[in-house]
């Protein structure tokens, strides 16, 4: 290995293990990223003020080809319902938060969807109404976890008293969205925040090394973020694009992964007493699965691969949950969808289990040898996992590589693989896009593949592409 994949591997290690003390015990509305329930301004904890009302063109309903908005109340949450017809030509729903004066807005608090149920058809819903995480499609992005030249470790944020991560629910948002027309087939929502990121006043060549401890050597940047939602006729998962615009910062002042979009839905039919049953994903490397059972659940002792090569299956992760009355497993996912010139991101760090299995490396999930901050995606490895105790948390995100922002240009995964990075695109700006995929799983003990992944390997998967942000 190069002297700078041992820093590289040196880093990974100890950010993963901070990831892990930080984040062990999130559940929904706990961890330290509810810190991030700001004042909406400097990314400082804080109650959210009133921020703007929603700017866009009503009336409070219209109604296209195949696709609809209208304004209306979820649990006494005022949200933009959009609906349109799917592949199936079934109704789909999903209610996105408008900002008020009383909280902001930005995400999604509900969605539907139809399944079949003998001859006919029955509405699945997704909720997302409860708790301080709850709703789904906001953004979150770590800040690099770093070596300070004092001697000390930990993120540029907390030696300034912040948390380097904030919930992006706890910022004001600016809404709008296309006209539908009676000949629309499709509709965008968008939404745009300032997201807080601490970096250096003087850029690094390789933010690996040593990074300056005192306070002057350090700025605040607030980033412009926009997250954009598109629902098409025709399609089963609307999409979902997020920018990051950079134009402030020049590379290597920042480094941070990117983990929206990112939320807590009760997705197995609203049943917040489903237990976790299976966890997948398509990292830039390799696929990783979790062995449990179709009729069993996720434990620490669940068997794991992580060493089928990804090949040209795009990026995804899954999280598997069954229902506690029907039995019924669901999915929620996410999968990479690329348009135009996109070159997408990077995805996963350093981990000696890449490329492995449990039965080959020995290693269980949580244990010493595989932390949380090891995964690439955040998802089962925050709701408390045990060695034989069923889990109902449902913390789930999108992820990549820590060093975006940054002069890099190749990243480690472990001693012997790395890829090159764009970390600093030459447009200044961050552009990545994902499906959201929602469903029963077809997961079973002979067909041991998620929906998500199904729809990774899909060479036409039934996703909206309208509308590229």
């Amino acid at each position: 290995m190069t002297k700078n994949g041992r820093r590289f591997a040196g880093l990974w290690l100890g950010m993963a293990l901070a990831l892990g003390a930080c984040d062990s015990d999130d559940g929904p509305g706990e961890g330290p990223e509810d810190a991030g329930v700001t004042d909406g301004g400097s990314g400082d904890s804080g109650t959210p003020d009133a921020g703007a009302p929603d700017a866009g063109p009503e009336p409070t309903s219209e109604q296209g080809d195949g696709v609809s908005r209208e304004t209306t109340t979820v649990a006494g949450i005022l949200v933009d319902r959009y609906a349109w017809t799917d592949a199936q030509g079934r109704p789909r729903t999903v209610s996105l938060k408008r900002q008020s004066p009383a909280s902001h807005g930005g995400y999604a608090v509900q969605m539907t969807y139809q399944v079949p149920a003998g001859a006919e058809w029955r509405t699945v819903t997704v909720d997302g109404t409860a708790g301080g995480e709850a709703g789904f499609g906001y953004f979150v992005a770590h800040e690099l976890y770093r070596t300070f030249d004092n001697g000390t470790s930990g993120t540029i944020a907390g030696r300034h008293g912040e948390d380097d991560s904030p919930l992006g629910l706890g910022f004001p948002v600016e809404a709008s969205r296309s006209e539908i027309t009676p000949a629309s087939t499709s509709a965008s929502h968008r939404f745009t925040l300032r997201y807080p990121k601490w970096g250096t006043r003087a850029a690094m060549a390789n933010v690996t090394e040593a990074t300056a401890a005192a306070d002057a050597a350090h700025q605040k940047f607030m980033v412009p973020v926009t997250i954009q939602w598109v629902f098409q006729k025709g399609t089963d998962f609307p999409r979902i694009d997020t920018r990051m615009d950079l134009s402030e910062a020049t590379a290597g002042q920042l480094s941070f992964d990117m983990r929206g979009p990112y939320g807590v839905v009760e997705f197995a039919d609203a049943a917040a007493s489903a237990t976790l049953n299976n966890v997948q994903w398509g990292d830039s490397l390799h696929h990783f699965t979790t062995g449990v059972a179709a009729a069993g659940a996720l434990t620490t002792e669940a068997n794991w691969t992580w060493n089928e090569p990804i090949g040209n299956t795009r990026k995804y992760h899954a999280l598997l949950a069954r229902h506690p009355t029907s039995g019924l497993l669901y999915e929620l996912g996410l999968v990479e969808l690329k348009l135009g010139q996109d070159t997408g991101l990077v995805y996963g760090g350093y981990s000696l289990n890449t490329g492995t299995t449990r039965a080959a490396s020995g290693r269980a999930l949580l244990s010493g040898g595989f932390s949380a901050g090891e995964w690439p995606f955040q998802s089962a490895q925050y709701s408390g996992l045990s060695a034989a105790t069923p889990v109902t948390g449902k913390k789930f995100a999108w992820g990549s590589s820590p060093f975006y922002g940054s002069a890099l240009g190749s990243v480690y995964f472990n001693a012997g693989a790395s890829l090159p990075i764009t970390a600093f695109p030459a447009s200044r700006a961050l552009v990545y896009r994902t499906c959201l995929v929602l469903g029963v799983s077809p997961y079973t003990d002979a067909a041991p593949k998620s929906l998500a992944r199904l729809t990774a390997e899909s060479d036409a998967p039934s996703c909206a592409t309208d509308a590229p942000l």
